[in-house]
This record gives C-alpha cells, sequence and structure tokens, in this order.
C-alpha cells in the first residue's frame, strides 16, 4: 500500500523528525557514528504514512517517551520502523520488551512516498531465532518476504 505525505504532512515529519532528534541529543541518546538527520524525519513520515492508512491522528509529542510503541488500531499497540532498502528488513533492538507492543509494521520510504510492506506480531519478531547482526550490532531481523500482510495482522 502507497501512501503519499501532502506537503504539509511531509513539513510535519521534517519537524518532528528534527525536534525528536535534537530531545535525543539533549537526553543523552547515543548513536553509532555521526546522528543524522534523515532517520529520524523518515521515522516520522513512515507513523504519519500509517496513521493516515489507519485514519489515525499521529502522536506528535516531544520528548522521552517510554510507551514502546507509535499508535493504537483495533486494540493492537503498533510500532512502526522504517527503511530505506527495497527489500527491507523489519528490525528492533534486542532490548525491546515483547510487552511494549503488540505488532511491528515495515514502511519503506523514499520520501515523500511511503511504502507498507506488511509487519509482525510481537511474539513472531522477538524470538532469538531471528537474532542476526547486519553490521550495527545484533537486533531481531525479520526478512520482508516473511511479512505478515496488513489484512492479516489487523483482522
Amino acid at each position: 500500500m502507497q501512501i503519499i505525505l501532502n506537503h504539509l504532512e511531509a513539513q510535519i515529519a521534517v519537524q518532528m523528525g528534527t525536534a525528536r532528534m535534537l530531545q535525543n541529543q539533549k537526553n543523552g541518546v547515543i548513536s553509532r557514528g555521526p546522528r543524522k538527520l534523515e532517520p529520524d524525519i523518515n521515522g516520522a513520515g513512515g507513523e504519519i504514512a500509517v496513521c493516515k492508512y489507519f485514519n489515525r491522528y499521529p502522536d506528535t509529542t516531544i520528548g522521552p517517551h517510554f510507551s514502546g510503541y507509535d499508535l493504537k488500531v483495533k486494540g493492537n499497540r503498533v510500532d512502526v520502523k522504517t527503511t530505506s532498502y527495497d527489500p527491507g528488513y523489519l528490525q528492533a533492538k534486542i532490548k525491546k520488551d515483547p510487552k511494549d507492543c503488540d505488532v511491528f509494521v515495515l514502511v519503506h520510504v523514499s520520501f515523500p512516498v511511503f511504502t507498507i510492506l506488511g509487519g509482525a506480531s510481537s511474539s513472531q519478531l522477538l524470538q532469538d531465532i531471528n537474532i542476526q547482526d547486519m553490521g550495527y550490532g545484533a537486533k531481531y531481523v525479520m526478512e520482508q518476504s516473511q511479512l505478515n500482510s496488513m489484512e492479516q495482522l489487523f483482522a
């Protein structure tokens, strides 16, 4: 499912991503190598795209937020992940607690075009068998071909 952000939605994604990056720096969140703005903007845009798909309003709050999910859909707590790779990989940090969210959704980004690729339940993704190191440390990883469709996830 392809979602194209309109001009205003794209501006909101840029503002949200910039504010989140600055807040993370202020809070001492450490990243590997120099911090880049693009992943934060793409992440905010992906959240907006998934919210648009489900006719929800995105969470635009900035600051430490420890909920572990980005939106709720049909009682499911959804964590949106973005990638610029095609095919993409759904990834989650090893420290991710399965109680933090119910569903992960992967979105491919070619700003301002976002394509919802599918997703997995927390119980599907957060398994030891899915731990891999893709060059940035160990994470839970699923290939795009392994993902469920949105219809399967939210039936």
